[in-house]
């Protein structure tokens, strides 16, 4: 963040405290990114890019900071469950995953609807009415999920 936004959230702990604390459950910690995020909107204390850029940095450090740390706790120290500071650690094994791909029947019926969907969006997508193989009418479909406007950032 930019000089002026770290110096606006300092003083934002000396008012109130900080801002994060270590303790707070999931929807403190998210209450409170929501929080600064509506004070940094009424402040106008920030380019509001720069901010993005600069905590997509920082999400990306805490990410690989976590899959690091969990790489090195051990079980045999902390048991199967173990409280810290409002938080459960807890260890499970996932299962195995069944590789479905050696089966032919399921690599047949996977590769046919491959293209039963790539059919159903040419039909979706047409003005014209298709039809398939057998000259059966293909539907058009309705949308399960509407097009949303997406954020991405490269660095």
């Amino acid at each position: 963040m930019s000089k002026t936004d770290n110096e606006f959230f300092l003083m934002r702990q000396e008012e109130e405290g900080h801002f994060y604390v270590p303790t707070y459950a999931k929807k403190e910690v998210k209450q409170k990114a929501i929080e600064e995020v509506e004070r940094i909107l009424d402040g106008g204390h920030s380019d509001l890019a720069e901010a993005f850029a600069d905590v997509t940095r920082l999400k990306e450090y805490l990410s690989t900071f976590e899959t690091e740390l969990k790489k090195h706790i051990d079980e045999g120290e902390y048991g199967k469950e173990y409280d810290v500071k409002g938080a459960t650690i807890s260890f499970r094994e996932t299962g195995d995953r069944l590789d479905y791909e050696n089966d032919e029947v399921y690599a047949t019926i996977k590769e046919q609807l491959k293209e039963r969907e790539a059919l159903l969006k040419t039909a979706y997508k047409s003005k014209e009415m298709i039809y398939d193989s057998e000259g059966v009418e293909v539907p058009k479909v309705g949308v399960k999920t509407p097009s949303k406007r997406v954020v991405t950032i490269k660095y």
